[in-house]
């Protein structure tokens, strides 16, 4: 029954590890807690439930770009959401409090500042609500990384409904005492405790020790050149975030900073150019990720060791969440212990500061460095990187890798190179497992953007990964293009260069849903003018500006199925 909804409602055909008994949890009326990685899929855990159940569900979350990207994507599947946050005016959020007091909304988002006020309290005295789902619960806990007040005001925001819902706390990094604390603050009634989730298959760690500043951003630039798609690359600080985007930029990689001095206009515009692959890389404090839904990041480099391993499996979980390979590569140095060490100094002061006592601030920094410690483990120990990772998570399925992950620098026995040139070797060996693509080609600079030279190999079959087949379901459902990327959480570039690798393999798409007649004959005439058709440059330069290389690649597409016959 519970996959009859998963299809009907979300289009998926099955469960990701550990979904499936999160969600009969909550629908047998449990307290849960999930702690669930980056991409391991705890969103559906909710939302199924919210969309099964008659009353109200209610997510608070602290991430305003996170709850727009979900409610878009539900709204896409035909499912009423709404959130409530700063961003929204007065007579907006009295509509959509209207619309949940007459049960028009099935999920409704907030942030957790919205508790401060006893008004909000009030609006919500007569509606009933099967479900509270606390996103990023462990800031509910003062051994966590990212403490939020806000979020001790939850338990009294529950114990004022009419009735007590269930209560659900997720996230995707949690310690005990991070554990203990969400039960005990948010007063959870004997809850199922879930810890799933953490091994993903499809993810490659990649682990450089012991290099300086130079050699670090050389190896971190030849890596990128050599890899497909668009990712992540974390620095520690923002002076750092600053300089490592200008130096790729400089050789040749698109490339800017993201970090939290930045206006918010222009923060919100790097993540929507990001969303769409305009950039290759964001070189970017933690402050990104949090509230990006993409679905499609093929890497996330760290130029520096994160303070711990939450912190850092957080962050590398945003690769590859669209569940085709992806690496996650950490290249650290001797001095990012030291640095993490100030930081934990710092943290130190502000807690005298803040009058904390004695007690309570050596306990808080002890966990701070043995939490260190586990993240350095990492680093140095010669030992199956996905191991460490599951034993410190306490994952069940640690016991499936009793030997060779085949996933990890240490199991494939990957050797950086200073030139790459190993690199096509190192793909072939399985490191970044790829098919070849005629419509998504090789790029000057390393980068898959249409903007960009790409040769054409007009020849190649292409075959069809599982991620291409979930947009296919979709399109063959009747949704747009559009609507596919927002229920994908992918651009809508992306969704049609999967749907052109489709149609090129011999998909049953009409074609002029996205390239009338008329254009189709622009595009064939500038490729007959073109100096050299094998590139799409020289062809969108005798295109109108309007025509876009995704057309292009839809009318090449059409070109070799007419060969293949």
């Amino acid at each position: 029954m519970l996959n009859e909804h998963l299809k009907t409602h979300f289009q998926f055909s099955t469960f990701k590890s550990g979904q499936a008994e999160v969600i009969e949890s909550i629908l047998a009326g449990k307290d849960t807690v999930a702690i669930m990685p980056t991409g391991g899929g705890k969103s559906l855990c909710f939302q199924l439930p919210a969309v099964i159940n008659n009353n109200l569900t209610i997510v608070i979350s602290p991430l305003i770009a996170l709850m727009k990207d979900q409610v878009d994507s539900l709204k896409a599947r035909g499912i009423k959401a709404e959130f409530i946050n700063s961003s929204l005016s007065y007579p907006q959020i009295q509509t959509i409090i209207d619309q949940t007091k007459n049960n028009e909304i099935k999920l409704l988002y907030i942030a957790p500042e919205r508790l401060k006020s006893s008004s909000f309290f009030q609006m919500f005295t007569d509606v009933n609500v099967g479900l509270i789902a606390i996103d990023e619960a462990h800031c509910v806990s003062s051994w966590g990384h990212d403490f939020r007040p806000d979020y001790m005001l939850i338990e009294k925001f529950i114990s004022q409904l009419k009735e007590r819902p269930t209560v659900a706390g997720f996230t995707a990094t949690a310690t005990p005492e991070v554990r203990d604390d969400i039960v005990k603050h948010l007063k959870l009634k004997n809850p199922n405790v879930f810890v799933r989730g953490f091994d993903r298959p499809n993810l490659k760690f990649l682990v450089r020790n012991d290099l300086k500043d130079k050699e670090r951003e050389h190896e971190s630039l030849e890596y990128i050149k050599n890899v497909e798609g668009s990712g992540i690359v974390y620095a520690l600080t923002r002076k750092k975030t600053e300089e490592i985007a200008e130096y790729f930029s400089r050789n040749g990689i698109r490339a800017t900073a993201y970090h939290a001095g930045l206006n918010r206009d222009i923060r919100t515009q790097v993540q929507e150019d990001f969303m769409e692959n305009k950039f290759k890389v964001i070189v970017a404090t933690v402050a990104f990720g949090m509230g990006v839904n993409k679905a499609d990041v093929r890497f996330v480099v760290h130029l520096g060791m994160p303070a711990s391993l939450e912190n850092y499996y957080q962050e590398a979980g945003r690769a590859g969440r669209d569940g085709d390979p992806a690496d996650c590569v950490l290249m650290a140095s001797r001095k990012d212990f030291g640095l993490q060490s100030f930081f934990i100094s710092k943290s130190k002061e502000e807690m005298m500061e803040q009058g904390k006592s004695f007690e309570e601030i050596n306990n808080v920094i002890n966990i701070k460095y043995r939490k260190l410690d586990k993240i350095r483990e990492y680093v140095d120990k010669d030992d199956c990187r996905r191991k460490i990772i599951l034993q410190y998570f306490s994952d069940p399925d640690i016991g499936k890798y009793d030997g060779n992950c085949k996933g990890c620098d240490v199991c494939l026995d990957y050797k950086f190179t200073n030139n790459y040139q190993e690199m096509e070797i190192l793909k072939k060996a399985a490191l970044v497992p790829r098919q070849p693509d005629i419509l998504e080609p090789e790029i000057s600079d390393g980068f898959e953007n249409e903007d960009l030279e790409a040769e054409l190999e007009p020849d190649l079959v292409v075959d069809i990964s599982n991620t291409i087949k979930q947009t296919v379901d979709l399109y063959k459902e009747g949704f747009t293009a559009e609507k596919i990327a927002k229920i994908r959480e992918l651009g809508v570039r992306t969704i049609c260069g999967h749907l052109v690798r489709w149609y090129a393999a011999g998909g049953d798409l009409d074609i002029e849903e996205f390239v009338t007649k008329e254009e189709q004959s622009m595009i064939l005439r500038a490729m007959a003018e073109a100096d050299d058709y094998c590139w799409l440059r020289p062809i969108k330069e005798n295109l109108p500006e309007e025509i876009t290389f995704d057309q292009i690649k839809f009318v090449i597409a059409k070109i070799q199925r007419i060969k293949m016959r």
